[in-house]
């Protein structure tokens, strides 16, 4: 599972986390502003309190803080990946591995070193 918080900047930015989430064969979800504040993305793929509780082998965090009503949708994966440029974010809290650094700078060198 690869799920994207407001670290994505634009609706047509979405196309770098389906092509990661190609790349890995998952799934994409989303924290709640994303479906219910900008409408990027259906209601269904919302994770958290209100959205899907998930169990996946991997979930990849992408710009998104970590805020606990998110994580609690994720926190039975085996391994969390995060990505976020905020060294101080709370999902750095809650993974196993993280990367401090811009999204639109990692994102397309991990979908290409996965052979997307």
């Amino acid at each position: 599972m690869v799920s994207v918080g407001r670290g994505v900047a634009a609706q047509e930015d979405l196309a770098l986390v389906d092509e990661l989430a190609a790349a890995l064969e998952a799934e994409v979800g989303c924290t709640r502003p994303v479906a219910e504040g900008s409408g990027w993305m259906a209601r269904e793929r919302y994770i958290g309190v209100s959205g899907a509780l998930l169990k996946p082998d991997l979930f990849v965090a992408v710009g998104l803080s970590g805020q606990i009503q998110h994580m609690v949708g994720a926190n039975s994966a085996k391994t969390i990946v995060a990505v976020n440029k905020d060294k101080n974010a709370p999902v750095f809290k809650q993974c196993d591995y993280g990367i401090v650094a811009d999204l639109y700078e990692v994102l397309p060198k991990l979908s290409a070193a996965l052979g997307a």
